[in-house]
């Protein structure tokens, strides 16, 4: 694979923000959480009931 241009990185030594978890992201992972607690809550997001208009 050939890259061009930089690959976006972020800080050093940031934890996962999921309560209680303190796993040290990549700084190449730009998400807020771990792979774990990343799908968890994608999986509470989608199984949220939708709000009433």
């Amino acid at each position: 694979m050939v890259y061009k241009g930089k690959i976006k990185i972020s800080k050093k030594r940031r934890v996962c923000k999921f309560s209680g978890c303190g796993h040290i992201l990549s700084i190449y992972n730009p998400a807020s959480y771990c792979h774990v607690h990343q799908q968890l809550t994608m999986m509470q997001a989608y199984s949220a009931p939708l709000a009433r208009r």
